[in-house]
Parts: structure tokens; C-alpha cells; sequence
């Protein structure tokens, strides 16, 4: 009888118990489906996925401490079992730029899918060097779902194997109607510009691309280029380029302004700070029993002491050149040569720094000196002659610096920049070919542009508007190097490219296209000779990128 009751007690005993217990378990598991959790793939700039990077997640709630992760093999990294509430992601590894992410906000039960890309030296100093203005974020929060809900999307295996996947091709075909207005007439003709990109794996791609004009006063040639990557944070690039310049000459002696180039270019990260570029063009220009043979170097340096900010210092003696363009062309086919391609001579020199602020604002300053041994100019006198007259301003260099700030604000961009420049300027008494080539001289010039840049999304339209004010006429380019205005036209120049329905029809993107440069020009006028350093250009057309 004792042992049934010491049994009924130690059952009752174990009830009381287990009723005490189950609302803490109830709240511990209450507890658990209410923790969150923080995931995602660490990548560099190429897409291949980084082992071993670190990953610190860091709440904004000082009571709570940090933690940690390692990415696997595949660049994956999970850190599970963290508190509603905000975190600061940071991702490190050595010879990469830290990035950080803020203001991660997990909800009770949630998953937040981090992708991050971390960059190096090399990446921060391209994008500086080349005016790129797009400055995508190193941490991108792709999602954010409840577990209470079916994500949309779930992180299992995201390196795929480059084998398995067929090459990736990119590029675009233009038809354009192209007119040109100059002192000296005006000038019409259809053309097409092509570039296909077609990358071999990871490392490499080939492009090749080219342009043809109806005229053969237009620029017209072919190239192709091969991008690689021939070691780790190290990239070159090798091209091949053939062209028929656009120079007003007899059009029967087109050999003279004929030319084929091949071009190196490679871009060394030495450290976690310090990045080379250098490279050089060889070329022979005109034709091959008396044409011009010709090696242009490059060089340059950037230090780069934190991510937002590069320091770099450069020499060339190549031609300036501004950034390729789907609707401007190939910057190689599509520059327009007025000076005879024996006569094109070029030394720059420049010392700057750009700085990246936290809102999407870019700060760029610098300091050059700029040489040009020939300059062209459009003529057209009072008694009918019209034509080119080339200058000689070896012995006017000018220099100058500039001060540029952008910025990126919901699917907008807007830049303002300011240019002072000692330059070759033409007395306004000059009455003839003759005294335009003596009154030559030197004159500070001073240059305000604005530059605006839109892609809206509700009627699909993209538009690039630059305007530049000159506080006079200049016989010489004006600071022809800078890239962070995007077109070096003077005046007002305008690119619109609207999107136009396929239903369907092609696998790609089919656009109308209008390209209008320099509409206000600016020239220098006297009653017996007008005198203009670039000419209005007006294209329209076709254009389908893929």
C-alpha cells in the first residue's frame, strides 16, 4: 500500500511538473520560430565566389554580441539564430576592400539573402580612370522573407559550373542617317556601327566591332580586342584596330588617311593599395611606301588608401579618347580626324583624385598640361573659299584644372563641372588664313558645363543632355582628356534612345535613337571670315542591342 501511494505521489510529482514545464517549452519553441537569420555568397568583381571571406554580423543593440562566419567552397556563408532587429553586415578578406553593408532590418522569423561583391584596387581605379559614374553597391540585399510565409526565393546552390553554361553574348547593331553641318558645308550619309562581345570563360572575352559610313569622307574600319586576365588582380587587354580616317581631302588619295594600330593595355594591382596601368599604341598611318610609323605609351599610377577614395597620377601620348557608347560608337571609328594622322602628335600629363561620398556623390579635382602639335579649324571666307586650316600650337601647351561633382538619385544623374585652362586662343582681328596661323596667343579660358542623364522607367526612354558654356573662342581643344562629363562636344549636345515594342519578335532591346552634337556652335566671326573648331552633327536611326 505505501509503494502505491509513494507511486501516486511521484506521478502526481511529475504532472505538477510537466505542467509547470510545457509553457516554458511552448515559449522556447515560441522563441525559436520567432529567430531570424542572415545568408547569402561572397563574389569578387568577376562573379567567381571568394573562400574564406569573413562575415561579421553586428546588431545594433550593444547587448547582443556579434558573430561570425567563414564562406564555404562555393562562397556561401549562413549565420542563423540572430534577434529581430537591425544589423551592419561586414565582409573582409585579404587583398579585397572591406565592404558594409547598414541598416539590415530582420523581422521575427525572417531570412535576409545578402549578395556581396567585394572589390579590389583594381576595380576602385578602373572605375575612376575610365569616368565610370555608376557606383553599384558592394552589398546587395536581394531578399527578405518570413518563415511563416514560402520565400520566394531559396539559397541552395548558387555557383553554377562555367562549363555548363553556353558563352553569354552582348553587343549591339546600329543603322543611322548621319548629316554634319560645318563652315565649310554640310554633309550626309548613311552608316552602321556593329559590337559583339562574346565571352570564352570567366577570365576572357572577345569583342569585335567596327563602323562603316556611305561616304568616304566618314570614318569607316574594323577591330577586334581580346580582354584577359593573365593572373590573379591583373588585368590586360590586347586590341587590333583598322580604319579610314575622316579627313577633307581628295577622296581618290584615301590611302593617305588609312591606318591600322595594335594596342596593348594592362592594369596591375602591385598591393591591397597600389594599382599600375600603363600600355602603349603602334601604328602606321598613310600609306605603306610613305605613310607614318608611330608607338605611343601610357603610363599611369593610383594609390587607393580606402574604398571611396583614388589618388592617381598619369602620362600619355595617345589621342584622347572618350568612353565607348552603344548610340556614340566605337570612340576609335567614331572620332572624327581633321588633322592629317602624320601630323597628330599628343603629350598629357595629369595629376587628380576622386572621391566617393555616402549618398551617391562623386567628387573628382585635377591638375594637367596638355600638348598638341596641329590643330584643325573650319574656314569660310567672304569670297567663297571654304576648308580646313590646320595650325601649328606645339608652342602653345596649355594647362589648366578642373573640379567635377555627380550625383546618383532614383534613376537620375546629374553633374556640374568647372574648367579653367590657359589656351591658344586667335585674335579677333584676324582677317585671313594667313593671319589666323600669326595671331596665335595665349589666353586664359574659363568653362562651366552641366551634364544630366535619366532612364525612366515609365516610358522607357534614356537621355543624355551635356552643356558646356566657353567664356571665348579657343583655337585649341580645351582640356580634350577630362572624362567626367561624358562628351567633350562643346555647347549643348543631346543623345536620346527610346525603347521600342517587339512584342516578342526579338531577344533583345530595339531602340530610336537621336544623336545631336554641339547645336549651339560656337565660332568666331568676322566680316570676312567665319572660323569654328567643331561642326554640328545630327544622327538618327536604329538601334538593337542583345
Amino acid at each position: 500500500m505505501r509503494n502505491i501511494k509513494q507511486g501516486l505521489f511521484a506521478a502526481l510529482a511529475l504532472g505538477v511538473a510537466a505542467l509547470l514545464l510545457c509553457p516554458a517549452m511552448a515559449g522556447a519553441a515560441a522563441g525559436a520560430n520567432d529567430l531570424a537569420a542572415i545568408s547569402g555568397q561572397v563574389h569578387d568583381s568577376g562573379g567567381v565566389p571568394l573562400v574564406g571571406a569573413l562575415v561579421i554580423v553586428a546588431p545594433a543593440l550593444p547587448k547582443f554580441p556579434e558573430r561570425m562566419a567563414l564562406t564555404d567552397k562555393d562562397g556561401a556563408f549562413s549565420i542563423l539564430n540572430l534577434f529581430a532587429g537591425q544589423y551592419t553586415v561586414k565582409v573582409s578578406m585579404p587583398r579585397f576592400l572591406p565592404a558594409m553593408k547598414q541598416g539590415v532590418q530582420l523581422s521575427a522569423g525572417g531570412t535576409a539573402v545578402l549578395t556581396v561583391n567585394l572589390q579590389n584596387a583594381l576595380d576602385v581605379v578602373r572605375r575612376a580612370v575610365s569616368g565610370d559614374k555608376s557606383q553599384s553597391e558592394d552589398i546587395i540585399w536581394t531578399l527578405r522573407s518570413s518563415r511563416s510565409t514560402q520565400p520566394v526565393l531559396r539559397l541552395v546552390e548558387t555557383h553554377q559550373r562555367p562549363d555548363l553554361l553556353g558563352p553569354d553574348y552582348t553587343g549591339y547593331f546600329q543603322v543611322y542617317s548621319k548629316a554634319a553641318e560645318t563652315s565649310s558645308g554640310t554633309a550626309e550619309g548613311l552608316g552602321s556601327q556593329f559590337s559583339v562581345t562574346m565571352p570564352l570563360d570567366p577570365n576572357t572575352k572577345v569583342t569585335v566591332q567596327g563602323q562603316y559610313n556611305e561616304s568616304p569622307m566618314k570614318p569607316r574600319g574594323i577591330g577586334a580586342s581580346y580582354d584577359f586576365m593573365p593572373a590573379s588582380h591583373h588585368k590586360a587587354a590586347v586590341s587590333v584596330n583598322v580604319r579610314q580616317g575622316a579627313l577633307f581631302v581628295d577622296p581618290l588619295r584615301t590611302d593617305s588617311v588609312r591606318e591600322i594600330q595594335l594596342k596593348y593595355g594592362d592594369d596591375f594591382q602591385w598591393t591591397n593599395h597600389l594599382v599600375f596601368n600603363y600600355g602603349a599604341e603602334a601604328g602606321h598611318a598613310g600609306a605603306l611606301t610613305a605613310g607614318t610609323t608611330y608607338v605611343r605609351p601610357r603610363f599611369g599610377v593610383s594609390w587607393v588608401p580606402q574604398r571611396r577614395t583614388t589618388l592617381s597620377v598619369s602620362a600619355s601620348s595617345q589621342a584622347p579618347a572618350a568612353a565607348d557608347d552603344p548610340v556614340r560608337g566605337k570612340e576609335y571609328f567614331d572620332r572624327t580626324l581633321f588633322v592629317p594622322l602624320a601630323l597628330e602628335r599628343y603629350a598629357h600629363g595629369e595629376a587628380g583624385v576622386t572621391r566617393v561620398f555616402s549618398d551617391n556623390i562623386v567628387f573628382s579635382a585635377a591638375v594637367f598640361h596638355d600638348r598638341t602639335d596641329t590643330e584643325a579649324l573650319f574656314v569660310n571666307s567672304s569670297d567663297g573659299r571654304r576648308g580646313i586650316v590646320i595650325l601649328d600650337t606645339s608652342n602653345l601647351p596649355s594647362q589648366g584644372f578642373r573640379l567635377n561633382v555627380n550625383r546618383q538619385f532614383r534613376g537620375f544623374e546629374a553633374g556640374l563641372g568647372y574648367t579653367s585652362v590657359n589656351g591658344a586662343g586667335i585674335d579677333s582681328a584676324a582677317a585671313s588664313f594667313d593671319d589666323m596661323k600669326d595671331r596665335l596667343f595665349r589666353r586664359r579660358f574659363q568653362s562651366v558645363s552641366a551634364r544630366f542623364k535619366a532612364d525612366l522607367d515609365a516610358t522607357r526612354t534614356e537621355i543624355t543632355a551635356v552643356y558646356r558654356w566657353n567664356s571665348g573662342f579657343s583655337a585649341s581643344h580645351m582640356d580634350p582628356y577630362q572624362r567626367t562629363m561624358e562628351y567633350n562636344d562643346p555647347t549643348l549636345s543631346v543623345s536620346i534612345a527610346q525603347n521600342l515594342p517587339t512584342h516578342g519578335m526579338f531577344p533583345g532591346k530595339l531602340q530610336a535613337i537621336l544623336d545631336a552634337r554641339n547645336l549651339l556652335d560656337q565660332s568666331l566671326g568676322t566680316p570676312g571670315t567665319q572660323i569654328g573648331q567643331y561642326p554640328r552633327l545630327v544622327k538618327g536611326g536604329i538601334n538593337f542591342k542583345f
